[in-house]
C-alpha cells in the first residue's frame, strides 16, 4: 500500500491533486477549513480564456472527489502541526464540526469541537473529542 498524503486546501487546485494521485492508488486526505471544497472557483461565474461555466467544471470535480473510495475530506478543519520528516509525518489538525442534535437531547449544543490527529496511515485517523 502506497503511503497516504495530505493535502491542505480543498480549492480546485486541492481537489485536482487529490483526484489525481488517488487515480495513481496513493489515499489522500483533504484538511479544508471551509464547510465545503472548491475554494473560490465555486463563487465565480465565468472562467478565463474559455469563458466556460465555472461551476460546470468544479460540480463534476467535487462530485468525483467525494466520491472516490481513497480520498477522505475533512471540512471544518485547519492544521495545527506538523511533526516529523517526510515521508514519516505526523498532521493534527482540529475538526470543528456542526451537528445536527435531537430535540430530545440532553445536549443541546449545535456546534463540537474535536481534535483530529493523522498518524501517517489511511486506517488510521484518529477522531477524539473534547
Amino acid at each position: 500500500m502506497k503511503k497516504p498524503v495530505l493535502v491542505v486546501g480543498g480549492g480546485i487546485a486541492g481537489i485536482q491533486a487529490s483526484l489525481d494521485l488517488a487515480e495513481m492508488g496513493v489515499p489522500v486526505f483533504i484538511v479544508e477549513n471551509s464547510p465545503s471544497i472548491g475554494g473560490r472557483m465555486a463563487q465565480l461565474d465565468k472562467t478565463f480564456p474559455t469563458n466556460d461555466c465555472s461551476a460546470c467544471i468544479l460540480a463534476p470535480k467535487v462530485t468525483a472527489c467525494y466520491n472516490h473510495p481513497l480520498i477522505k475530506t475533512f471540512t471544518w478543519s485547519e492544521l495545527l502541526e506538523l511533526k516529523g520528516e517526510a515521508p514519516h509525518f505526523t498532521a493534527v489538525s482540529k475538526l470543528t464540526s456542526i451537528c445536527a442534535v435531537s430535540p430530545f437531547s440532553a445536549n443541546r449544543s449545535a456546534k463540537k469541537r474535536c481534535a483530529l490527529e493523522f498518524d501517517g496511515s489511511r486506517r488510521s485517523a484518529v477522531l477524539a473529542r473534547r
